[in-house]
């Protein structure tokens, strides 16, 4: 169990070290702390968070719309929300007007019927 404990601590301090880059506007740095962090545990939704906004930082925002599904996929309604919002930005500036009208849909909760499954598998 100490193991897991350590693990979570240096997640922790990678989490926020990658924000940190993030509100400096060095979304590579934050990146960079972002990688090969092993288990993640709680703090899955989170990194998938950080990774999709560096991504969008960055204008690939194809890689940011997929880090943006993973987190709507293990955060909780209403918090999944947020995940569909900026995954329905970064289809619009991709070009894909349909997915980004869906997933803005899906983060106004007018398309939450269905399982959550189905819902970040579009």
């Amino acid at each position: 169990m100490r193991a897991d404990i350590a693990q979570l601590i240096r997640v922790s301090k990678r989490l926020t070290q990658a924000s940190g880059y993030l509100e400096l506007e060095m979304p590579q740095l934050a990146l960079e702390r972002l990688e090969d962090l092993g288990a993640l545990g709680p703090f899955e939704a989170e990194v998938a968070v950080l990774r999709g906004e560096a991504y969008r930082r960055q204008r690939r925002y194809r890689e940011a719309a997929s880090s943006f599904k993973t987190a709507a996929k293990r955060l909780a309604s209403p918090q999944d929300r947020q995940a569909y919002l900026a995954m329905s930005i970064c289809y619009q500036q991709a070009g894909n007007l349909q997915e980004a009208v869906q997933m803005l849909a899906r983060a106004r909760g007018a398309a939450s019927t269905g399982s959550k499954q189905d819902a970040a598998s579009d």
